[in-house]
């Protein structure tokens, strides 16, 4: 193929399966854990809602972005509910969510609790034809190709927590469905499973100062791992900042306030890869509001 509109279409298919980016890499998945994991909902007391927005590779024009904006809630008994919007684009191509959360919640031991999880999904992929320049009328692999189609899909977790630690394990696009916006013949894309390990502890050294290391653990059934290694600071129950880094890819600097019931967040991202040579780094926000904490347990006695 000849077009510049086939090399784009490829080029943004190559980075999503190549690189890890159907599910793309957030720096402060640490701040709402249901981001990355169904059984996260209803792990808090309060009813957090977040707004998170991440843009990729900042000095390209049309760079990969996220939005989503989560909810979660405790509710009567054991159960938990979350719901998610969601929005991914590059360039010409975006895909456009919604999903929906059940989580069960067990007391083990004293304090501790385990949680399970499932998701349901339903999203849209979409091809902008408009962003495209043609270099040839009748290019095909445009013509005979869908600018939308619409796909459901799974995931499954497990989460143990207390106040001062979290560990989790989860899996997204468990349908592992063939997405066609081309037609098959010209190219093909798949929705392959996301593994997601991540744990965390706080250290309260002083009634002024907390240490809260954390670890997220990325692996896709194409053979692709990542390791996200990070640190994060609290002084005085307000004021946060922390450091992150990411295999072969970045080093994230993170800063952020933490005053009820308002979290918020920023991430700048330091390129470690060969593209660092066109981008001046990435960027992330995260707001939280939690609304009043909820009276009914999340476990039985």
């Amino acid at each position: 193929m000849k077009t510049k509109s086939t090399y784009l279409f490829l080029s943004c298919i190559l980075s999503l399966s190549l690189k890890a980016q159907q599910i793309p890499s957030l720096s402060l998945f640490m701040e709402n854990t249901y981001l990355i994991n169904p059984a996260a909902a209803g792990s808090n007391q309060a009813s957090p809602i977040s707004l998170h927005y991440k843009r990729w590779w900042s000095g390209f024009n049309e760079s990969p972005t996220m939005q989503a904006i989560t909810g979660h809630t405790p509710i009567s008994g054991n159960v938990g509910l979350g719901a998610k919007f969601f929005n991914y684009s590059t360039g010409p191509i975006s895909k456009l969510g919604i999903e929906g959360t059940y989580s069960y919640h067990f007391k083990v031991g004293s304090s501790s609790k385990i949680a399970l999880g499932l998701s349901a999904q339903l999203y849209q992929f979409y091809l902008n034809k408009n962003l495209l320049k043609l270099e040839e009328d009748n290019d095909q692999a445009i013509i005979y190709s869908s600018d939308k189609i619409i796909s459901p899909d799974a995931a499954f977790g497990a989460y143990f927590y207390d106040d001062n630690y979290f560990a989790g394990i989860s899996v997204y696009q468990l349908i592992n469905r063939k997405v066609h916006l081309m037609n098959k013949d010209n190219l093909e894309n798949r929705q392959v499973r996301h593994y997601f390990l991540t744990g965390g502890y706080r250290f309260d050294i002083n009634e002024n100062f907390s240490l809260e290391p954390s670890v997220l653990v990325k692996f896709i059934e194409t053979g692709i791992g990542q390791l996200d290694i990070n640190v994060k600071s609290l002084i005085k129950q307000f004021l946060w900042y922390g450091i992150s880094y990411r295999t072969s890819e970045a080093i994230s600097v993170n800063l952020g306030i933490k005053k009820s019931p308002i979290i918020f967040g920023y991430s700048y991202d330091i390129l470690l890869s060969d593209i660092r040579k066109h981008s001046v780094g990435s960027h992330e926000l995260l707001f939280i509001y939690q609304f009043n904490k909820s009276k009914t347990k999340i476990y039985s006695e």
